[in-house]
C-alpha cells in the first residue's frame, strides 16, 4: 500500500511523515510508537497543506490508546471522593480529593509534572478522535 504513496513532507523532529495516495489523494501520516517498538504506522488524515502539518502534526492514535488505558486504570483503581477542603490550586473553586490536596484534575496534572501519569495526547485533533471523547471531564 506504502508504495503508492508520494513524500508531501517531512516532520523537523523526523518522527513523522506526511503521504498523499497517488492514486485517490487521500493524505495519510507517518508516525512511530515507540511504546511498540519504534514501528512506523500510517493512519489517514483530513486535508492539510504542509506547512501547517510541520507545525502542529496530528495526534497519534498510539498515544491515544495509552493515555486512555492508563488514565482509566488510574480513576478505576482509586477511589476519589471530594472533602471539605478547597482546592489548593489558586482561582479553583473545586474541592479537593481524599489523599490529595488537589482536585482530581489539578491532582492529575501534578502527577503528569511528576511523570507519573502521561501528558495529555499532543497533536491536531481530527475526526473520529475527538478531545472530548478521550481528555476525561474531571
Amino acid at each position: 500500500m506504502k508504495k503508492s504513496f508520494v513524500l508531501v513532507a517531512e516532520h523537523p523532529d523526523q518522527e513523522h511523515k506526511l503521504y498523499r495516495c497517488g492514486e485517490c489523494g487521500q493524505l495519510w501520516q507517518a508516525s512511530r510508537a515507540w511504546n511498540w517498538g519504534n514501528d512506523e504506522y500510517l493512519f489517514k488524515v483530513p486535508p492539510i497543506d504542509a506547512d501547517s502539518w510541520k507545525s502542529e502534526v496530528f495526534v497519534q492514535p498510539d498515544e491515544l490508546l495509552i493515555f486512555t488505558a492508563v488514565v482509566s486504570d488510574f480513576l478505576n483503581r482509586n477511589t476519589f471522593t471530594k472533602n471539605e477542603s478547597p482546592c489548593s490550586v489558586f482561582g479553583c473553586g473545586q474541592r479537593a480529593v481524599s489523599g490529595s490536596v488537589n482536585c482530581l484534575h489539578h491532582h492529575l496534572e501534578s502527577l503528569q509534572r511528576a511523570r507519573t501519569m502521561p501528558a495529555y495526547p499532543s497533536g491536531r485533533w481530527f475526526k473520529p478522535y475527538v478531545r472530548e471523547n478521550i481528555i476525561p471531564a474531571l
